[in-house]
């Protein structure tokens, strides 16, 4: 054994942290990925009580750090929407004491997360690591690994377009979605079965559970009614824009002066919008099936009467009437909804750079919405701090630091 070995060995095997809050407080959490899917898998784990160390290259760290413009400080803000509530530790795992260091964490971690390329994990003894680690693994991948490009780079966009997300949505070319939602749902699954993990763990089995979600995977499980449409169905859908497959009316609807979104779920809804905009409804309309082979007719009927006032106006009445619907607000009026102020979503905390706005957890966990701990950290902010904690002198520590630097 090295000397640096011998002295993780004899470490605490994971750095001392703050006791966090809620279910899985206690849980350690060694993430490896970058960019989104793993990351957001992370910040899951984090909102839930994990203890999050995230580990990055030192010099470079997260490509999503230099997604920019716009920046906070050196970091783009893509890089702040996925990475809080955790610590940074700048590890070079080319090296021999990078890889050392990366061995002890994972044989202390209770799930790892990481979204290599096969071959990257060999090169790196993460393979080997991964076969023997009691902890849970999970491996975010482009694609499954018992398919035939599952040594294949993958980004979010080309899963959107290879599993049909892209050819229903839009209206007369193939559209991505706004935001990179495969990445996202592929996260969620991911968090899923670490969760999964965890609850079956065996304490006398030789290896934790291995996790294994693909973009690719994720992306033609997301495609849900229309998968099914297409399956049972026999119709190969196309594009739909704003309207829906299998419910009229749902979606936007012109007002005076914007669109209102209206979603009538049911007939009951469906009465009870019109009674609340005193529209005497078509007969043949009585029924989803009858509002979905006339919809053109039934949208234009909508709309003159509600181009008779504005989507604030009707929203106003439609909400009374207890019949869904919503405006279609930009990001700044997001962030002033009173609903989204009132639950406390968008927090504020501290970081290097100035204080920073974050959106928080979705969770309400026993009726409290989980706290941001930690601002996104700053590459390698914890990396001295963490090599110390797990009993390293400071020689050590800079011989640590002087192999990533050489």
């Amino acid at each position: 054994m090295t000397e640096l070995s011998t002295a993780l060995a004899a470490g605490p095997g994971w750095p001392r942290t703050e006791d966090g809050d809620g279910p899985l407080a206690g849980v350690r959490v060694l993430d490896l990925s970058r960019v989104l899917a793993g990351p957001y898998c992370c910040t899951v784990l984090a909102d839930l009580g994990a203890d999050v160390l995230k580990v990055e290259r030192p010099g470079a760290g997260d490509d999503t750090r230099h997604w920019g413009p716009p920046w906070h400080g050196e970091d783009a803000a893509y890089f702040f929407s996925v990475n809080r509530d955790r610590r940074s530790v700048a590890l070079d795992m080319t090296t021999r004491s990078g890889r050392e260091v990366v061995a002890r964490l994972v044989g202390a971690a209770d799930v790892v997360v990481e979204n290599f390329l096969p071959h990257h994990l060999t090169a790196l003894g993460l393979e080997t690591l991964r076969d023997s680690a009691r902890a849970v693994w999970v491996s975010v991948r482009g694609a499954g690994g018992d398919g035939p490009d599952a040594a294949r780079p993958g980004y979010d966009v080309m899963a959107q377009a290879r599993g049909g997300l892209m050819s229903v949505t839009g209206t007369d070319v193939p559209t991505k979605v706004g935001v990179a939602v495969v990445d996202v749902v592929t996260g969620l699954y991911a968090a899923v079965g670490a969760v999964a993990g965890l609850v079956g763990r065996q304490p006398a089995a030789p290896r934790g559970r291995r996790v294994e979600v693909g973009l690719l995977e994720t992306a033609v499980a997301m495609m849900v009614n229309q998968a099914s449409n297409a399956l049972i169905g026999g119709t190969v859908p196309g594009p739909t824009g704003n309207d829906h497959p299998n419910v009229v009316p749902y979606g936007p609807v012109a007002c005076s002066d914007a669109p209102l979104v209206l979603g009538a779920g049911n007939d009951g809804q469906f009465r009870a919008l019109c009674a609340a905009i005193g529209l005497d409804p078509d007969p043949a309309w009585a029924t989803n099936g009858g509002r979905l082979a006339d919809r053109a007719r039934l949208k234009a009927t909508l709309e003159s009467v509600l181009r008779t006032r504005t989507a604030g106006e009707w929203a106003a009445v439609l909400t009374a009437a207890g019949v869904p619907c919503a405006p279609v607000q930009d990001l700044a009026a997001v962030e002033l909804d009173a609903q989204i102020q009132a639950v406390g979503l968008v927090q504020e905390v501290d970081h290097p750079a100035g204080r920073v706005k974050v959106v928080g957890s979705p969770y309400r966990l026993d009726g409290i919405r989980p706290r941001v701990r930690r601002a996104p950290p700053l590459l390698g902010q914890h990396t001295v701090e963490v090599l110390t904690d797990l009993g390293l002198s400071e020689r050590l520590v800079q011989e640590v630091l002087g192999a990533h630097r050489g």
